[in-house]
């Protein structure tokens, strides 16, 4: 290699990647019980239709908060059972929990950024304007 051609900087084999935020979410989904994926879902839309239904101040961010934490129960459930009962499903019922866990990561990003978006706008409010 020529001197004039500078190397990139390279990481040291040992250090794994750093997972991607899909990666991360799906990994915890996978590693968390039947139980905590119902629970979150379950506060999650409870969360959400309370906010809806109650409409406190900043209920937008708090209802996109639980529609996020049901998205991630939901997309979690439908994940295992899609992985543990495959064969049994039939290629209709591996069309619909495939189907879920999409309609579940449209939802949960929708609601990620109206959390974000929300948070900056009661974090702001006024302040610029």
């Amino acid at each position: 290699m020529p001197e004039d051609q500078a190397q990139a900087p390279s990481m040291p084999e040992d250090q794994a990647q750093a997972p991607s935020l899909p990666e991360f979410l799906a990994e915890r989904a996978r590693k968390a019980s039947d139980g905590r994926l119902a629970l979150d879902a379950a506060v999650g839309l409870v969360l959400a239709t309370g906010a809806a239904a109650i409409r406190p101040g900043g209920w937008v961010t708090l209802g996109s908060a639980g529609a996020c934490l049901a998205a991630f129960g939901f997309w979690g459930i439908a994940d295992r059972e899609l992985s543990e009962r495959k064969p049994a499903l039939g290629p209709v019922g591996i069309a619909l929990f495939q189907s879920a866990r999409v309609v579940a990561v449209a939802l949960g990003v929708m609601a990620g950024l109206i959390l974000i978006f929300g948070t900056l706008a009661v974090t702001l409010g006024t302040w610029i304007s």
